[in-house]
């Protein structure tokens, strides 16, 4: 890329690709935050679940199913918050990638000014 016009598309490129890895960041974002409200839902609900399930004059056989369904509810949304967290990462992972090749192309870029300044 020793070309003026080469290096200028590649810095297009670059920056078409971080706006785009912009985008996923902030999609990745917006669910992760529902993912972590959907985690807090579930652990108030089980915070305030009915108070006769731990009474011992309860039976056993009626609070079996409303204990399962609770923490069958949290390991959902544990799993849907960790993958939320997860794509995040993912994302932000690949804006820093194309925050780098735009520097790179930016700088190349720059030094082929000052080469052509200089001669």
């Amino acid at each position: 890329m020793t070309n003026r016009a080469e290096l200028e598309a590649a810095i297009a490129r670059a920056e078409a690709e971080w706006r785009k890895a912009g985008d996923n960041l902030d999609r990745a974002e917006a669910a992760r935050a529902k993912a972590h409200a959907d985690w807090d839902k579930e652990a108030a609900d089980r915070r305030k679940a009915d108070p006769d399930r731990r009474n011992p004059a309860s039976i056993w056989d009626q609070a079996f199913p409303n204990r399962r369904k609770t923490v069958a509810g949290r390991r959902s949304a544990d799993a849907a918050r960790d993958n939320a967290n997860a794509d995040w990462d993912k994302a932000r992972a690949e804006r820093a990638k194309a925050r780098e090749a735009w520097e790179k192309a930016r700088a190349a870029l720059d030094q082929l000014e000052r080469t052509q300044r200089n001669t």
